[in-house]
This record gives structure tokens, C-alpha cells and sequence, in this order.
């Protein structure tokens, strides 16, 4: 029993201050996590950049109030949705996730968030120099809501644009 509690202390002790939580330990000295089995309420994708996912899991379980959601996290977002000629294989890769999820999960609704500042969309800006960065962002997110409304009848699509004020970040809902 002496050992088994050095194990819990040490895993413990991995954890820090991070959770005030007892996670049960294995037979091997691991945290043990348990597995959610409930339904997923929806679909949201956003991007992948860093500086933005704290305030986009805040966003979405705080202010949309969702508790088991799908998240796609991806490099600009929704921007494959809309780049169906200039980046077919992104497309097709996003496309085939977003049908899954809505089929297999039986997922009735879909958040798309975009943001400013977005890198990948500044890369992307490189090789189509025509569109200004914002703009072209949130077109992006009205694009993509009809690539997903022409194929997913009785879909809830909710899309929104994440604005930046020094470190502080706001949600506009788009329609």
C-alpha cells in the first residue's frame, strides 16, 4: 500500500496546482481520465492558432454554452469550406471530416469562428495579393456556410467572427 501511495503523490505532484482534482492512478503510475460518452451538440470548427484557444474554448462553452462539442482545429479555419478551386485537396479533406462528423455523430449543428490576424489567411495572402485579409475572412465564413447548407438539410449553421483589441478578444455573430 506504501508503494501505491508514493505512486498517487508523485502523479499528483506532476499535476501541480493545476487541477484540485484526485485522478484514480494504473497499475503503472499513470493519471487515469475518464472517457465522455455523451452526444456531441456540435460541430465547430475554428483555427488552430495558438494565441486564440483559450478564447475560443472560453467562447464556446461559455457564451454558446456547449458542454460536448466536435472541434476541427485547423490553419485558417473555415478557409478550405471556400477554396474549393484554388485548394481542392484542403477542400476534399475538410469536407470528407465535416461529413462524417455530421453523419456518423448525427450532429444537427455547426459553428464556424474566424478570426483577425489570422496567419495562415496572411500566408494565403501572398499567393492571391487581390483580397484584403479581413474581409476575405469573414467572406469566407458566408462561403462556407453555403457549401454546408446546399448539402446538410435541417442543419443549424451559426458562423462568427472572433475580433482582436490589444490582447482582448471579442465574438461577432455573422450572418
Amino acid at each position: 500500500m506504501d508503494d501505491m501511495n508514493k505512486k498517487t503523490d508523485s502523479a499528483l505532484a506532476k499535476i501541480g496546482e493545476r487541477s484540485l482534482d484526485v485522478r484514480p492512478i494504473s497499475p503503472d503510475g499513470r493519471l487515469v481520465y475518464k472517457l465522455d460518452n455523451n452526444i456531441s451538440e456540435a460541430l465547430v470548427i475554428y483555427c488552430a492558432d495558438p494565441r486564440f484557444q483559450t478564447a475560443f474554448r472560453r467562447f464556446i462553452t461559455e457564451e454558446l454554452g456547449l458542454k460536448n462539442y466536435t472541434p476541427i482545429t485547423i490553419g485558417g479555419g473555415i478557409h478550405a469550406l471556400s477554396s474549393q478551386a484554388f485548394l481542392p485537396k484542403n477542400f476534399k479533406i475538410l469536407w470528407e471530416q465535416v461529413k462524417f462528423y455530421v453523419k456518423q455523430g448525427d450532429i444537427h449543428r455547426i459553428i464556424f469562428i474566424n478570426h483577425e490576424d489570422c496567419k495562415w489567411y496572411e500566408k494565403m495572402h501572398g499567393h492571391l495579393p487581390k483580397f484584403d485579409l479581413p474581409a476575405k475572412s469573414q467572406e469566407d465564413l458566408m462561403s462556407a456556410a453555403r457549401v454546408i447548407l446546399q448539402d446538410f438539410a435541417g442543419v443549424h449553421l451559426e458562423t462568427y467572427f472572433a475580433h482582436l483589441n490589444g490582447d482582448e478578444v471579442t465574438f461577432e455573430r455573422v450572418s
